[in-house]
């Protein structure tokens, strides 16, 4: 008995340290509250403006893009809206936009947009998620 705690509590250890992980190298940004991005800086989606990414399965000329509305609050006052495309054309653009606010000892791998587009399904405000995801300076 005396070897199950600390084992169980090595598990425990392991699992928030691997959490702990996945939120320091990841920003999710949504529309129903204010994320932290660093620096004193919150971000929320607030509007999407198009959607014209191709839908799962289906064969398109282009990967299409998402248009959106984020408000941006420093130490939690309003500052401005931006308003960002996020496609192939415009990654480095926005690695520059993002890197304005987030942790210096972090910089912007990759942007994404969630959930997935699915042909004939409409997603809603709230479903939308801006997930960016972090790496350290190497």
């Amino acid at each position: 008995m005396k070897y199950f705690t600390p084992i169980i509590a090595l598990f425990i250890f392991i699992s928030c340290a691997s959490k702990q992980v996945i939120n320091e190298n990841e920003i999710v940004i949504n529309s129903t509250s204010l994320t932290k991005v660093g620096n004193d800086y919150e971000m929320k989606i607030t509007k999407i403006l198009s959607d014209s990414r191709c839908p799962e399965g289906v064969e398109c000329i282009w990967a299409g893009e998402v248009q959106l509305e984020l408000e941006i609050y420093k130490n939690q006052k309003f500052e401005k809206t931006e308003t960002l495309s996020i496609n192939y054309k415009t990654v480095e653009q926005n690695k520059d936009f993002f890197a304005k606010y987030i942790l210096i000892d972090k910089k912007v791998k990759d942007i994404l947009v969630q959930p997935v587009k699915k042909e004939g399904q409409n997603i809603e405000l709230k479903d939308y998620v801006l997930k960016v995801e972090l790496e350290c300076y190497k």
